[in-house]
């Protein structure tokens, strides 16, 4: 009788173990395609405030076909470690460069998002894609025409600093804004 009970305390623990490792890949996807549901601590990032709803938000500029080029004069705004908000500090830069961008109606712009080489490259491409958005919704919401701003992700791909330290990553979570003349 003894033998009986000594089975299924072993088994038990076994059972529990194999269930428990094939549930851990299931938060991933298999097809490779980005995915706006992100793991981790990004899934309880609060999306970003917009103080005025407008449909007109959606509308982007068309960026196919153009070289855009760097402006001295329009600063690179850096982000915080899997987070795609705008800083109190980013704001003031976001605030300068508007002010500038709605002066120059002629410049077709584009912001773009990038990161540093942690993360999938999926995962990185759709944090890019949020920084950049963020960027160009708060540029709208100052009054830069909608219809000239457009957004891409880098994602990891174009990284400024290529050494694996905090200070390269800082400098590599950015969004670029550039310009065309159109």
């Amino acid at each position: 009788m003894r033998k009986y009970f000594i089975l299924p305390a072993l088994a038990l623990p076994l059972l529990a173990a194999l269930l428990l490792s094939s549930c851990a890949g299931k938060n991933t996807k298999k097809d490779g395609s980005a995915t706006d549901n992100m793991t981790g601590d990004t899934a309880t990032i609060p999306a970003l405030e917009v103080l005025e709803s407008s449909d007109a938000m959606k509308t982007e500029g068309d960026i196919r076909g153009a070289e855009f080029r760097s402006e001295e004069s329009l600063k690179t705004v850096t982000f915080n470690y899997d987070r795609y908000e705008i800083s109190e500090e980013n704001r003031k830069i976001l605030q300068a460069n508007a002010t500038l961008l709605k002066a120059r109606k002629e410049w077709a712009v584009l912001v773009e998002g990038h990161c540093d080489e942690r993360g999938t490259t999926e995962y990185n491409l759709s944090l890019g894609q949020k920084r950049a958005k963020s960027v160009r919704d708060y540029y709208v919401r100052l009054g830069v025409p909608e219809s000239s701003l457009g957004t891409i992700s880098y994602g990891e791909e174009m990284p400024l600093c290529v050494e694996s330290t905090d200070a390269c990553w800082a400098t590599n979570r950015r969004a670029e804004t550039k310009i065309k003349v159109q």
